[in-house]
């Protein structure tokens, strides 16, 4: 359609008067020097910039004359300027039949007024192929007075068609198995045809031997009168090694001719040896193909094809024998790392590194697979031998220090058991359940080995249960508010309120946050479920002020997805938009864990969040070790301080002087600083002597829903 575009654009440009267009060098001359352009400057404006276009532009009138061409089109008849052209017909530019096949076209067009898109045609002067695009040319009143053309030199796009079609055609050969000799025929005659001045000859070494020898060659090549040592002493001969498997050279694949080649037939040239490699490789030893369709190319390690067919006879055997049978899924920890630090070839070759380690402690009646990425499958088998223990030999065998691209490294992996027949009797049944059991290591840091335990089953389905109970209850609005108050000690006054949500399980009763929200976040479920509770938090809020209460401030905490979300910004003017709350009484809280993931990212938005009007409190404050530097550029107005520094007071001197000194860098920041988690008399009056006069906790109210938090407001208002 492209080029569709470009013909309808010349056509638009051209003026409908032919025969101003004709004129036009008779009207350039006489034209005066300060005037508006008139039709005849427009036009030589026109011209120059479509004479820099490389595409073929031309128009013509009903008797199929020239009324205009570009420079390209002019050159390529053999003319020097327009003016020859204009008048002329393709009859007297080219032959006949090609002459008449055009004007067929364009009689098509003029007569129908629909354009005729994207036709491909060989080039009539030259090789190569054009992407023809015509349009009808009309003058102002509508009327079709000629046809303007517009094409496209496709000649590369054709020629990749054509490597891609050699390429597969060869390939195809391959996997049919096609007999060695008339393969290599096949490919050298095939390099003839489709890179035209080019011969092609293939140069084996003798079985055993280091001399070459012409195994196939294309007719131009003159494979009769030239002998090998003619071809690679000959500088119109560029060579390019045809590898086998293992990385020995099994000849050379040479091509005479022009090497000015573009870099996709390089890249063509370079596959084409490629697969006569593999090629050569099939004919050489059968067995090599068999190998790579059941091991890993990397590691030459068995692959999962391999390694489901060795199981199931070892699972069978131990079922008759009662022999042990282990599967062990082990995954290195923080191989991403490495491939991101150090490079996918580094990564490679610690790959390589850890098969070899893991290969040399196994033992002969054993298996290790890699199915992908850094995940290993082992599978053992033995008569009294603990697995456990077998494995802690390879786990040190792993951890032995090596060098990687110059740095110095020490592995660690991570290794989840299951037990024929204790953890299943099929491949399928104990591939799960060791990896879950791996999983489950991952989940506890790492660096371990965990035998599989049926009570990890039950959990993974209890959570899968969940996980779809918890989708349910984001489609039937299931979460509702409790809400716990926000207390000034010297004023008794409640200054703010904190929104925590609670899931309304219809058979469960209510479900407290810590039940449901971590797997709300590794769901991704968090943002609806957290959109659904700014909007009842606004709504809410908006209501008490309805309600003729004090306005206070209320606190919706909001989880690192939610914050990371494009559209945050959106939600929460949208839901106070819909409440009809200002601004000024919604205040964010947010974790400094979260903001210490991606600071400037976390900065950007939260001034956005000030620019609507919307405060920001840090909650959790001084477990997410943010630095004072840091913690300046956060555009916040409150401190909250975290529970954990306050429950062992007074008990505990360390967090007495941690909570007092969060109370006093809040006063240099100029923030307001709020206690959470506050039980008892004792730790008040610490928070109190400390400077700290906001508090949050049970000492004052537990969160409580919504009726009897408007009870509580007005009792104290």
């Amino acid at each position: 359609m492209r080029k569709a575009a470009v013909g309808e654009q010349v056509a638009g440009a051209i003026s409908a008067d032919a025969e101003e267009l004709i004129a036009r060098p008779r009207l350039a001359e006489e034209l005066p020097q300060s005037h508006e352009p008139s039709l005849a400057e427009r036009y030589d404006w026109l011209e120059a910039m479509i004479n820099h276009v490389p595409d073929y532009i031309y128009a013509k009138d009903l008797e199929g004359r020239f009324l205009f061409a570009n420079k390209a089109i002019v050159l390529n008849n053999g003319l020097e300027r327009v003016e020859d052209m204009v008048g002329l017909t393709d009859y007297d530019l080219h032959p006949s039949a090609a002459a008449e096949s055009i004007a067929a076209i364009e009689r098509r067009v003029m007569e129908s007024g629909e354009p005729d898109l994207g036709f491909e045609e060989r080039r009539l002067r030259g090789s190569g192929w054009l992407m023809m695009s015509r349009v009808p040319l009309r003058d102002k009143a509508g009327k079709v007075i000629g046809v303007v053309g517009a094409s496209r030199d496709i000649s590369a796009r054709k020629r990749g068609e054509s490597l891609m079609k050699a390429q597969a055609h060869l390939l195809k050969a391959v996997a049919k198995g096609v007999r060695l000799e008339p393969f290599l025929s096949d490919a050298a005659n095939l390099l003839e045809e489709v890179i035209p001045g080019t011969a092609a000859a293939v140069l084996l070494h003798d079985e055993g031997a280091q001399e070459l020898y012409i195994a196939a060659a294309s007719p131009s090549a003159g494979a009769a009168s030239i002998s090998p040592v003619d071809i690679l002493d000959h500088p119109a001969w560029t060579c390019l090694a045809i590898s086998s498997g293992d990385g020995a050279q099994h000849g050379v694949l040479a091509i005479r001719g022009s090497t000015d080649h573009e870099a996709s037939v390089w890249e063509f040239l370079t596959g084409v040896a490629q697969t006569i490699g593999i090629a050569i490789d099939r004919h050489y030893d059968a067995e090599r193909i068999t190998f790579l369709a059941e091991h890993d190319a990397l590691t030459g390690l068995p692959n999962r094809t391999l390694l489901d067919r060795k199981l199931d006879g070892m699972l069978r055997r131990a079922d008759k024998t009662s022999r042990k049978v282990a599967v062990v899924f082990l995954d290195v920890d923080n191989f991403k790392l490495v491939n991101d630090s150090l490079g996918h070839a580094a990564g490679d070759e610690l790959l390589k590194i850890v098969a070899r380690r893991i290969s040399e402690e196994i033992g002969q009646d054993n298996l290790i697979s890699r199915i992908g990425g850094d995940e290993f499958i082992l599978a053992l088998q033995q008569a009294d031998e603990d697995f456990v223990s077998q494995l802690a030999r390879i786990r040190e065998a792993i951890a032995r220090p090596l060098t990687l691209a110059g740095m110095d490294l020490q592995l660690t992996c991570s290794m989840g058991i299951a037990c024929f027949a204790m953890h299943g009797k099929t491949a399928t049944e104990l591939f799960a359940n060791a990896d879950m059991a791996m999983y489950r290591v991952k989940e506890n840091g790492r660096n371990g080995i965990q035998m599989f335990d049926p009570a990890m089953a039950e959990n993974a389905r209890r959570k899968l249960g969940r996980s779809e109970e918890l989708r349910r209850a984001v489609e039937r609005d299931e979460f509702v508010l409790h809400f716990q108050p926000q207390k000034d000690m010297n004023s008794g006054e409640i200054i703010g309120v904190e929104a925590l949500v609670r899931w309304n399980h219809p058979t469960d009763g209510v479900i407290f946050p810590g039940d449901f929200i971590p797997l709300a976040e590794e769901s991704g479920l968090i943002v609806p479920i957290g959109e659904a509770v700014l909007r009842k938090a606004c709504g809410q809020a908006k209501e008490w002020q309805k309600q003729g209460l004090p306005p206070v401030k209320i606190g919706v905490n909001m989880s690192a997805r939610q914050f990371q979300e494009h559209g945050m910004i959106r939600q929460v003017a949208a839901a106070l938009a819909e409440s009809g709350l200002e601004p000024r009484w919604l205040e964010i809280e947010v974790t400094e864990s979260l903001l210490m993931r991606d600071v400037q990212g976390a900065i950007m938005k939260m001034h956005e969040l000030n620019a609507l009007g919307v405060s920001l409190a840090i909650d959790d404050f001084g477990t997410g070790y943010s630095s004072l530097s840091t913690l300046k550029r956060f555009p916040l107005s409150r401190l909250k301080i975290d529970r954990s520094f306050i429950t062992d007071i007074p008990d505990d001197a360390d967090d007495m002087a941690i909570t007092s000194a969060i109370v006093s860098l809040a006063r240099m920041l100029e923030l307001d600083v709020i206690a959470e988690g506050v039980e008892t008399e004792e730790q008040a009056r610490f928070l109190s002597q400390a400077g700290c006069h906001a508090i949050q906790g049970y000492l004052f109210s537990r969160p409580i829903p919504a009726e009897e938090m408007t009870r509580v407001m007005r009792g104290r208002s």
